[in-house]
């Protein structure tokens, strides 16, 4: 099995936004997730500070992280694995490619808002070192949002 990544930014439109739209509505499929267009993903990839990395193994792509960065801090805006690849470690091997490109670019703090009833989601954030700083009342519109944060070694 090859896993590999791929980092994409403003420039990668059109087809690459369309298959991590499909990635999106697949793995979150069934839940109260909001599902991102093809062009939310256009649009948010065309700030210069938002980056996508997709994984894959062999040749197929299995999820992605996208990403935006201000200054020495990044927040993560998705994180997202197929389900048929859940389970294998993917989560936790494109967050460890995230901090070594993270820290190439001297990020010093990683944030994210995670459903507080995720529990998959929180279990993967905190088995890769992020730490609940605090929570958003009714982020989402049924739940509130645990704050996470990573701090780069």
């Amino acid at each position: 099995m090859t896993i590999s990544f791929a980092v994409y930014d403003g420039l990668a439109k059109g087809i690459i936004a369309e298959k991590l739209s499909k990635i999106h509505r697949l793995s979150f499929q069934g839940s109260v997730e909001q599902i991102w267009t093809p062009v939310e993903i256009s649009s948010l990839l065309l700030n210069p500070d938002t980056r996508a990395m997709t994984i894959w193994q062999n040749a197929q792509v299995t999820g992605f992280l996208m990403w935006r960065q201000a200054r020495e801090e990044a927040e993560i805006l998705t994180l997202c694995i197929l389900p048929a690849f859940r389970g294998q470690g993917m989560g936790s091997q494109i967050l460890q490619k995230f901090y070594l490109l993270a820290a190439k670019n001297k990020i010093a703090e990683i944030f994210l808002e995670v459903r507080e009833n995720n529990a998959a989601a929180i279990s993967l954030y905190e088995k890769n070192a992020f730490k609940a700083v605090g929570r958003r009342k009714n982020y989402y519109s049924d739940k509130d949002a645990l704050i996470m944060k990573y701090i780069m070694k």
